[in-house]
């Protein structure tokens, strides 16, 4: 464990909801300041993703996989501040547009790939991540029969109502216990040089001592995401198009405002610009 970047632990005011909101604005702040990165990373996953669905059964377990990868290379490239690129903008606008909104977002989340000493980690925390949410995911299956939104259908498969409702509150424990470790699995291990199930125990012990904080700071895109299961559980189009809008407006504002959650937790000398 890398002694030097061990939690601070602020106890004197990491207690209540506000600090939540707080590190919300501040990630949304620090995404307007950067608008066609933060939006185009996430357009580029969006677009990668929907690829990666078209495959079946695969195409999931893949951007699983590679998911945590490629945060890792947001998270790298953030803390690294790599210089601006000054190369003269092209006066073709279609050029310029290129550049800005789809080049430069797209090798900011692959830049972890190019860094020898991160790569390791970053792709073991992404098998370790498959593997849980595998585990996750066929307990579902055998406890009722897929996912949160199936089981509030399954009465309609015969299943015991009580039967249901206790699988699916186990499932919904797990989920829960499963997010709090991976919520700050990636920079604790890109920049804390964590292992990974360290990085995901130290995760989730962060999140038990300071459960209102974090509730404030993951519960609106909780519902966001909430939103968009229930209406692809509905109609796949209108699920595309809440991901389309809302997806895309919420992500980057999450990975931001947990990233900047993570810095009062576990503080790093940052350039200014980082912090």
């Amino acid at each position: 464990m890398d002694e030097s970047h061990s939690p601070a632990h602020p106890t004197q005011y990491l207690r209540g909801m506000k600090q939540g909101f707080a590190w919300i604005a501040d990630g949304l702040k620090w995404v307007l300041q950067q608008p066609s990165l933060w939006f185009g990373m996430t357009a580029v996953y969006f677009a990668l993703g929907f690829l990666l669905k078209l495959i079946p059964f695969m195409g999931d377990l893949l951007l699983v996989l590679i998911t945590p990868m490629l945060l890792a290379g947001v998270v790298w490239g953030r803390v690294q501040e790599r210089p601006v690129d000054q190369t003269p903008a092209p006066s073709d606008t279609v050029q310029r547009l290129y550049r800005t909104w789809i080049l430069r977002p797209t090798q900011e989340l692959v830049y972890i790939f190019t860094q020898e000493e991160k790569i390791f980690g970053a792709v073991l925390l992404g098998i370790v991540t498959l593997g849980l949410e595998m585990t996750v995911k066929i307990t579902g299956y055998l406890l009722i029969g897929g996912s949160m939104v199936s089981g509030l259908t399954a009465d309609q498969l015969g299943a015991p109502q009580l039967t249901t409702l206790l699988g699916m509150f186990v499932i919904a424990m797990l989920f829960l216990i499963l997010s709090m470790g991976l919520i700050y699995s990636v920079p604790l291990t890109v920049l804390g040089n964590r292992p990974p199930f360290a990085a995901i125990a130290e995760s989730f012990f962060v999140c038990r001592r300071y459960p209102v904080p974090m509730l404030a700071l993951t519960l609106p895109f909780f519902l966001v995401y909430l939103a968009i299961t229930v209406a692809f559980a509905q109609d796949r189009w209108l699920g595309y198009l809440l991901v389309i809008s809302l997806g895309l407006v919420t992500l980057p504002v999450f990975v931001a405002s947990v990233y900047r959650s993570y810095l009062t937790f576990f503080p790093l000398d940052l350039p200014a610009a980082a912090r």
